[in-house]
């Protein structure tokens, strides 16, 4: 595998059932689907460049000023703006991650460290990750984490805003997954710290990934300008503006996560547990998808079944019996389920 691959390959596998991206399993809201076909004809014409009723839609539904927010072309967008602007010479990423941080800090000419993950605690991130930071410019970590599911303890988080802040740093947040799990996010941290930058987007939550939809948060005015001036013009669709407001509006919003968490909680529950009775070793998580360890590469034996999962081969810390799979609807998980019992047989 190539160091920076990811899931959601499903185009290169037609027909099968794809468990590598972890898509809100509930599909796109309704709403946003009969919005898009509806809008069809303004997909003929450019797109707001400043974003204003995204961001409107996006400031109220987080609960936050509109100043505090720039609209991007998915998370990615948004990381590669933050390392373009901040430009650390060092930076902290913990392992397991997305390699997505390291892949965007290496563009900038970044010194990246890799604090390794104890798989004895479930690469749960302790006190160590605070003390970790003297030196260090930036800090890139995620809540929940991908590909383990941890989410970060509150007080983890704020040993590491308050240590960042005596030393310049800056805290960059990925909760593009928390809105898919129970775990408390973090917005309403930032006002007292401004060195905290969270990054989200629609990709998981509300199944937009084509479309690509994300945003920065963050109160320090300064680092959001430079963020803005940092993207290319019109770099949010005409498509994605208009899915971005209506799912984050009141016809599908808050109710439609409250529905998707309460699924993916009773179906992560009864996957993990079947996975458990079939001896493989599970994370436990709180996210919408699941790190098990096999007793070998599972990849070719499950695509086989035309199931596709996200093998962790090029993860850092990780090997080729590691795998991850997404919280889908009960029917596919029960193939999900029965083509690893094929195949462990």
């Amino acid at each position: 595998m190539d160091r920076y691959e990811h899931g959601g390959r499903g185009f290169e596998h037609p027909g099968a059932l794809d468990f590598s991206a972890n898509l809100n399993p509930l599909g796109m809201p309704p709403c946003a689907v009969q919005a898009l076909r509806a809008g069809v004809e303004s997909f003929a014409h450019y797109p707001d460049p400043a974003n204003g009723g995204l961001r409107r839609a996006i400031a109220t539904f987080e609960g936050v000023d509109a100043c505090q927010v720039l609209a991007c072309a998915g998370a990615t967008d948004a990381l590669w703006r933050l390392c373009q602007v901040l430009r650390p010479h060092t930076a902290l990423v913990c392992d397991p991650c997305y390699s997505g941080y390291e892949q965007a800090l290496e563009q900038v000419g970044t010194c990246v460290r890799h604090l390794r993950l104890d798989e004895r605690t479930g690469f749960s991130a302790g006190n160590e990750l605070a003390r970790a930071l003297d030196g260090y410019e930036a800090l890139f970590v995620a809540n929940p984490n991908n590909p383990t599911g941890r989410c970060l303890d509150r007080e983890t988080l704020l040993a590491c805003l308050r240590r960042a802040r005596r030393t310049g740093a800056t805290v960059v947040l990925d909760e593009c997954f928390v809105d898919l799990c129970d775990a408390r996010g973090s917005v309403d941290l930032l006002e007292e710290y401004p060195n905290l930058v969270v990054v989200k987007a629609l990709t998981k939550s509300f199944c937009l990934a084509g479309l690509r939809v994300g945003y920065v948060l963050c109160a320090d005015e300064s680092l959001m300008a430079r963020l803005e001036a940092a993207g290319q013009p019109w770099a949010v669709s005409v498509p994605a503006q208009l899915a971005g407001q209506v799912c984050l509006g009141p016809e599908a919003g808050h109710a439609f996560l409250d529905r998707s968490r309460e699924l993916v909680r009773g179906e992560r529950e009864r996957m993990s547990n079947a996975l458990c009775k079939l001896g493989l070793g599970v994370v436990p998580s709180e996210a919408s998808f699941l790190l098990f360890c096999a007793p070998r590469s599972l990849y070719a034996s499950l695509l086989a079944h035309g199931v596709l999962v996200r093998s962790c081969q090029n993860y850092h810390g990780l090997d080729e019996r590691w795998h991850r799979v997404a919280v889908r609807m009960p029917n596919d998980n029960d193939r999900l389920l029965a083509a690893l019992g094929e195949v462990l047989r």
